[in-house]
């Protein structure tokens, strides 16, 4: 159609990045014969790991390269190519493609009911003509009809719209009970609708069949918790019926009453009621009217104290309600009724890995074996937090709302040549207590930048050949062990790049090895430096009256939270009976505090 974005899915396990994108199309056309064209289209994914999306936007050339009276047709292969400032460096290709261009689709549905349902519930129809989200609307057309609710009059509907759902074809759809039109109050109903595809260019289909619809909006409930025990800023997810999201437009939404008592794991600390003034939050996300997502809370008062669910390990036991509201009133839900366990805090940690790291590692000549480099990574931070409650993860984190992120790239943005920056800041630049767990050590911080002159956070990769004594002869810091490992593999000491057939089985396996071990613990050790920094260290006694502005310990180790002068090449490499560097007793004993590993 005139509005259709064209997708193409590109399936890919390695890093690219891409400025530009081309769609060729080679075959013919049932009007204008022999078809060869090639058009821009937009990459929705630059740089990550994983599948690429092209778009192509119909309206732009191709439809009008295609344009008929009739409906038309087009059969032959279709080719995707990405390609950066050097030229193209991914191309994926279809054969035997068939499109059909259609100037408008009529949509038509099959004889449906409703009965029984919930807020925001969607009911899933046949048909045919449905349009997909980019191209429009497939919206039902209240013809007439009325709601009646159980606790106040009837409410005349007609003509209001109610926008149907993709369902992945165009010849399913999902037709929502909207609270905008139904309400969120047990109700009945009976309407005559009609469907009409509403395009984004503003054109409109004619009106189709009319069909009525009667059914019984029911009470909303909440079934459970899973899982019913959870730490500060993780996600529990919340089941039942009848679950909306809080939309001001529309003028309806939902909170979630909290009632009953906190008992704190700490015998010292006093129980807290919750039964006359009861808590009462918004969910952070509604999946659908069956599913919703609430992390363990928490509130950081001015004072740098925590207030809320989430605040004190232990056991909250009683109700969660859901209150419903729209225009013309409230409707209470059934509620849950149980027990929940507060955790301790756990810090989750998003080792994110850039495209610049791929890169980096090539300029060390280390591609092939960055799979083992990122394992020598872990392994270090892992060993380093040993006895913390704290889990490194690779991949993004789906169970915790609010977790830590440190970007792993290759060059240092401003150019400073750093091995790692924390750029995160929170009002005050040391987070004594680390009290907030969503901090992101990367990207750019305009906070951090204005504050200490420095925007960027993350590790660069690239700045450690800074250790090189051939590449830097004037500096003081650098050590022939870099050179010495190195040597056989970086380009830039005349070395020849690890080939993925010579590991681990070739020639040179243990000087690879020796690489793997240097490079990876080199990252690993500043990895575990500069998350230090975002969890409150170095901690001095007087952090907890005021947060001050020193960030390193005062007397050397080896000692992670060292100054950068003080911390060597070969014990952050660990190399020559050097390292590994550990955390003082001081600043480990303030991460047990915080984050207490689980007994």
């Amino acid at each position: 159609m005139p509005s259709s974005v064209l997708q193409l899915r590109l399936q890919s396990t390695d890093r690219v990045v891409a400025d530009k994108a081309t769609v060729s199309f080679a075959g013919v056309h049932s009007v204008h014969g022999k078809f060869i064209e090639t058009y821009s289209a937009e990459v929705d994914r630059l740089g990550d790991v994983g599948d690429i999306v092209v778009r192509l936007p119909v309206s732009q050339s191709l439809w009008d390269d295609v344009d008929t009276p009739s409906p038309s047709s087009f059969e032959g292969n279709v080719e995707v190519e990405l390609s950066d400032a050097l030229g193209p460096v991914v191309r994926g290709r279809l054969d035997s493609v068939q499109f059909e261009f259609v100037r408008q689709l009529e949509p038509f549905a099959e004889a449906f009911s409703v009965g029984d349902v919930y807020p925001n519930q969607l009911i899933e129809i046949s048909g045919a003509g449905f349009l997909r989200p980019e191209e429009g609307a497939t919206v039902a057309v209240i013809e007439s009809g009325s709601v009646d609710t159980d606790a106040g009059p009837s409410r005349d509907v007609s003509g209001q719209e109610i926008a149907l759902r993709w369902a992945g074809s165009r010849d399913k759809a999902l037709v929502p009970v909207d609270p905008a039109v139904f309400g969120v109050q047990t109700a009945s109903f009976e309407v005559s609708v009609y469907l009409e595809n509403q395009l984004t260019d503003g054109s409109t289909s004619g009106r189709t069949q009319t069909v009525e619809l009667s059914g019984t909006i029911q009470q909303p409930y909440i079934a459970r918790l899973s899982p019913d025990a959870g730490s500060r800023g993780q996600k529990i997810t919340i089941v039942g019926r009848g679950l909306i999201p809080t939309d001001d437009e529309g003028g309806y939404g939902m909170l979630l009453r909290y009632e009953g008592t906190f008992t704190p794991d700490d015998p010292e600390l006093p129980s807290q009621e919750f039964n006359t003034t009861p808590l009462r939050r918004p969910p952070d996300r509604i999946v659908n009217e069956q599913e919703a997502e609430q992390s363990v809370w928490y509130t950081i008062e001015d004072d740098r104290s925590l207030t809320g669910l989430g605040a004190t390990p232990g056991v909250f036991e009683g109700t969660i309600t859901p209150e419903l509201f729209d225009n013309w009133g409230d409707q209470e839900g059934i509620a849950w009724q149980g027990v929940f366990r507060v955790l301790p805090t756990k810090q989750v940690v998003y080792l994110k890995y850039l495209p610049a790291f791929s890169k980096g590692l090539e300029k060390y000549g280390l591609r092939n074996v960055e799979r083992e480099i990122r394992d020598r990574v872990l392994e270090v931070a892992e060993r380093d937090y040993e006895g913390i409650n704290i889990d490194f993860r690779e991949a993004q984190p789906d169970d915790f709302i609010e977790y830590a992120v440190i970007e792993l790239g290759g060059p240092d943005p401003s150019g400073r040549n750093a091995f790692g920056y924390d750029n995160t800041f929170n009002g005050v630049a040391k987070d004594t207590g680390n009290l907030f767990l969503g901090d992101y050590l990367g990207g750019v911080n305009a906070q951090s930048g204005e504050e200490f002159n420095n925007p960027y956070g993350g590790i660069f990769i690239e700045s450690f050949s800074f250790f090189s004594p051939t590449l830097n002869p004037d500096s003081q810091y650098t050590s022939p062990a870099f050179d010495r490992i190195m040597k056989p593999f970086m380009p830039a000491l005349d070395g020849e790049p690890i080939k993925g057939s010579e590991w681990p089985d070739g020639p040179r396996r243990e000087a690879i090895a020796d690489a793997i071990h240097m490079v990876g613990s080199v990252i690993g050790n500043t990895v575990s430096h500069e998350l230090g920094h975002s969890f409150g260290l170095t901690y001095f006694p007087e952090d907890d009256i005021e947060p001050t502005n020193r960030f390193h310990n005062q007397v050397s180790g080896p000692y992670i939270m060292d100054p950068g002068a003080e911390r060597p090449f070969e014990e952050r490499a660990e190399l020559d009976g050097q390292g590994p560097a550990r955390f003082n007793d001081r600043n480990y004993n303030y991460l047990r505090t915080h984050l207490p590993a689980p007994e």
